[in-house]
């Protein structure tokens, strides 16, 4: 039980944290969407006094302008409808859900998307989907494993700052009455010495870097928490790790 309640107390504020992240990238957007209403504005001006004076070339490029201008406008709207929606009647929706038919593949998706809040994620890593379409559901909850998704990639993410090649693969399959997530970085590696301690708590050798910019230590909770929530779902997790690959595997059982 006492598990249980250290798992949900890291969950929501690790949560948190990465809320906090998702909102803040929503200030590219709308700061776009500033922006380009003042030039659309000034170009409306522009147009009015041309076709007052019958200046129809300038107008008919003015307008053209306009027109890209209105579709940037356009394209901003529903990148923030799409983030402001997944934010609030996907995600939070589903926060303190209880048991029920997990989708794995959505799961997925879903954290890749709010990892899209780091901008080293969304534009310097590489990403490779294999997801079995015919993926059966797993009973549980959804908010478990969606800190479970968040945990192993965002270790994969800061795996990979300081090499060359950023290349994350994230694979589901099923086989054996089992199911099957592996997700693959292209980082440093685990060092050999390591590999006996990384689920255990308060083992870290990483930093974490804020969206200020400020470095801090990481807490060393992650791994263990993962196996706390692998384990009330009769899950277990695996790794193997070569220099330039980490391949962490989670295994599910199929109930049926």
């Amino acid at each position: 039980m006492l598990l249980r309640q250290l798992a949900d107390q890291y969950c929501g504020m690790y949560f948190i944290r990465t809320l906090e992240g998702f909102v803040h990238n929503l200030n590219g957007p709308l700061q776009i969407l500033w922006v380009r209403s003042e030039q659309l504005q000034q170009d409306i001006g522009r147009l009015r006094q041309d076709l007052r004076g019958a200046h129809v070339t300038r107008a008919t490029e003015l307008a053209d302008r306009m027109q890209q201008r209105i579709d940037s406008f356009l394209r901003g709207l529903d990148e923030l409808n799409t983030s402001l929606s997944f934010l609030t009647k996907d995600l939070l929706g589903k926060q303190h859900a209880e048991m029920g038919e997990v989708k794995i593949n959505e799961v997925v998706q879903d954290t890749l998307l709010l990892l899209d809040a780091d901008m080293f994620f969304k534009h310097r890593v590489k990403k490779t989907l294999r997801l079995d379409e015919n993926l059966p559901t797993f009973r549980g909850r959804h908010m478990d494993f969606c800190m479970i998704m968040l945990g192993l990639i965002q270790n994969a993410s800061e795996a990979m700052v300081h090499t060359e090649r950023k290349h994350l693969i994230v694979e589901t399959s099923q086989e054996g009455g089992r199911i099957f997530i592996r997700i693959q970085d292209s980082g440093c590696g685990i060092p050999e010495e390591n590999r006996p301690h990384i689920y255990k708590a308060g083992f870290s050798t990483k930093r974490a870097t804020d969206h200020g910019g400020k470095e801090e230590q990481h807490g060393g909770l992650g791994l263990t928490i993962i196996s706390i929530l692998l384990e009330e779902c009769q899950g277990n997790i695996t790794f193997e790790s070569v220099p330039a690959m980490t391949t962490f595997t989670v295994q599910l059982p199929l109930r049926r």
